[in-house]
């Protein structure tokens, strides 16, 4: 013996079988967070696709109640009284005014009182289509001043429709003005 001594090399691998597996449960550690963040990310992407999707569905049902009110005033002849009921209101300029035809439904009110339902049945919706009429008071600004000129009134109309989605938390309030007098 020359006075060189070696060392056990029992004792070198059981050192190093520690230290692979710590470096081996921190990439465990790493890889579970990596895993837990994708599932996180894919649920709240499938939240937002949902989300839209719903949205969609309901701008269409609005969209569908805004085309059938439309239709409904498109015709020359009368279209119902402008009293208060059957969704016939008028959108009267002086907010004190108590008249009956004056007190159309708040959009944000989901209650069904005072709006019509549309005719079709749209599959898919929590709920069913609905649109009110408003008769606008308005003055035409460019009438003719001639005394041998007739007034032609003007015959204004604003069509409130609201739909919804599959789910009751989604509504969509479409709005539009309608004039009879140039079809």
């Amino acid at each position: 013996m020359t006075g060189i001594r070696h060392f056990s090399s029992e004792i070198t691998l059981g050192r190093q079988r520690g230290a692979a597996l710590i470096v081996a449960l921190i990439f465990m550690v790493i890889l579970a967070v990596i895993g837990v963040s994708s599932m996180q990310t894919a649920t709240m992407q499938e939240r937002m696709s949902g989300n839209a999707k719903d949205a969609s569905i309901a701008f269409q049902a609005a969209e569908a109640a805004l085309r059938q009110a439309e239709a409904r005033l498109a015709p020359a002849g009368a279209i119902g009284v402008f009293n208060g009921t059957n969704g016939n209101y008028i959108a009267c300029a002086n907010p004190g005014d108590t008249r009956t035809a004056c007190a159309a439904p708040d959009w944000a009110d989901k209650k069904s009182v005072g709006w019509v339902t549309i005719a079709t049945d749209m599959p898919g919706v929590v709920k069913q289509p609905e649109y009110i009429l408003e008769q606008l008071e308005i003055e035409d600004e460019n009438r003719s001043l001639d005394s041998d000129q007739p007034v032609i009134p003007l015959d204004l109309y604003r069509v409130t429709a609201r739909g919804y989605g599959f789910s009751d938390r989604t509504m969509v309030v479409l709005s539009t003005t309608f004039n009879r007098n140039n079809e």
